[in-house]
């Protein structure tokens, strides 16, 4: 199996790890670790989210439970609501 495809299917079904967030505190990564999705599992606001691959700024962003962003993130901000964030 391609190393990558193996890398894909732990991240789908989150054996790389995960955080479950409901706070409003700036959250961050662990040393060398990125989240590769953000899930909604309510009706979400994120305050701020930072990506050293997306470029444009990235707050106020509204999540409807359910819904995900994909991506290269190291720090997230809720203003409301709860997510999982999926180490990639």
């Amino acid at each position: 199996m391609n190393a990558a495809i193996g890398q894909i299917e732990k991240l789908a079904v989150g054996r790389l790890g995960s955080i479950y967030i409901t706070n409003t505190s700036a959250n961050s990564t662990t040393g060398s670790d990125k989240w590769g999705v953000i899930q909604a599992l309510s009706d979400t606001v994120i305050a701020s989210l930072t990506s050293s691959t997306m470029t444009g700024t990235l707050t106020a962003i509204p999540l409807p439970a359910g819904a995900a962003i994909y991506g290269y993130f190291t720090s997230i901000t809720l203003t409301s609501g709860k997510v999982v964030a999926y180490v990639a």
